[in-house]
């Protein structure tokens, strides 16, 4: 018999039941994490900025908490984006349950 591996996808959801956070979203504060730049962040992982943006806007609305400040640069640009130590703190929880669920399935048969 061939080896089988197991693959799941996980996301966190809030007390409706409702998808707010899983690997693409926390991909993309990691990456305005790392550039200060929305725009910059989904260049960088080939999304549009639109989409970004409404990824971000969607989740805070969901949670109830900001992930992202941003700061707006007008018509020359220079606008920022910072994540929240609520958006860290969240990555640092979605990774670490991935690291265990991970763990996890390497033990099954």
């Amino acid at each position: 018999m061939r080896t089988l591996n197991y693959s799941v996808k996980l996301w966190m959801s809030n007390e409706k039941g409702e998808a707010v956070f899983g690997n693409g979203l926390a991909e993309l504060i990691e990456e305005i994490d790392q550039h200060h730049s929305i725009m910059e962040a989904a260049n960088h992982l080939k999304m549009s900025y639109r989409y970004a943006l409404h990824r971000i806007t969607l989740a805070e609305a969901r949670l109830g908490e900001p992930l992202v400040t941003r700061v707006r640069g007008g018509a020359h640009g220079g606008g920022s984006s910072q994540v929240t130590d609520f958006g860290r703190t969240l990555v640092a929880r979605y990774r670490n349950a991935q690291r265990e669920l991970d763990c996890a399935l390497k033990k099954m048969p």
